[in-house]
């Protein structure tokens, strides 16, 4: 898998699978219905109602169309792969407990709409291959083939889109990661007192001098220092995701 730090690598080629399956998914969205899906609406409803009146069974129900999208994953193109990429990403992100942390306030933006535009230029590079067709014989071969790897590479382009946001998950789980460290670190400081206390009590043996009790001190506080400097330091280096992909 590849992570933030690889930033001259494309990242969406391993990374557009969610659980074994090419995935593509955008905002439910209301198209705005034809004047002959209207008109077909009216043509069932009273086909349904003369059937009714002459008693007789009403046809089964088409099925559903299936949605562009899943359409669209069947082909298993470089810019299905990459819309595929793109959504499992974003998914991801805001699983990440980071994403719900105060440090990205500043940062949060709608990742879903920029899922949601790079299906959309996805599904234009597809409806631009299926119109090419197969490659032709002859002379026009030459026109299909500059054509064809022109939609190559613009789908390859919308991989950049995708490894912005792959890139933008890898960082807020490298976030996640850190405050989790820092919350257990804020804790052993908070349980140090506690700590403390028992180690004095049972370091405070009968017939032993002060020397020893000042020697048990001399190590709790620098072992409180060494957690109270650890958490400093996160509290300081911890870098936040200043900026969303761009």
């Amino acid at each position: 898998m590849g992570t933030a730090d690889d930033e001259g690598a494309a990242l969406w080629p391993d990374r557009y699978l969610t659980e074994g399956r090419l995935v593509v998914v955008r905002s439910p969205r209301r198209e705005p219905s034809s004047r002959w899906a209207r008109l077909r609406a009216a043509a069932v409803r009273l086909d349904r109602a003369a059937r009714a009146r002459l008693g007789l069974p009403s046809p089964d129900p088409e099925p559903p169309s299936p949605a562009p999208e899943a359409a669209f994953a069947a082909w298993d193109t470089t810019e299905a792969r990459v819309a595929a990429a793109a959504g499992r990403a974003w998914a991801e992100t805001v699983r990440e407990p980071s994403w719900s942390s105060p440090l990205l306030a500043a940062s949060r933006f709608d990742g879903q709409a920029e899922v949601d535009r790079i299906v959309d230029l996805a599904l234009r590079i597809r409806s631009a291959r299926v119109s090419l067709g197969v490659r032709p014989a002859g002379t026009a071969a030459e026109y299909w083939d500059r054509q064809s790897a022109a939609l190559e590479a613009a789908a390859l382009r919308l991989g950049h889109r995708a490894d912005a946001l792959i890139r933008y998950r890898d960082q807020a789980a490298l976030l996640s990661a850190e405050l989790r460290q820092l919350a257990d670190l804020e804790r052993l400081e908070r349980s140090a007192a506690e700590v403390d206390g028992i180690t004095a009590a049972t370091s405070a043996l009968p017939g032993r001098g002060d020397g020893d009790l000042r020697a048990v001190a001399d190590e709790i506080a620098a072992v409180r220092s060494a957690v109270t400097e650890l958490v400093g330091l996160m509290t300081r280096t911890r870098a936040p995701l200043a900026e969303p992909p761009g």
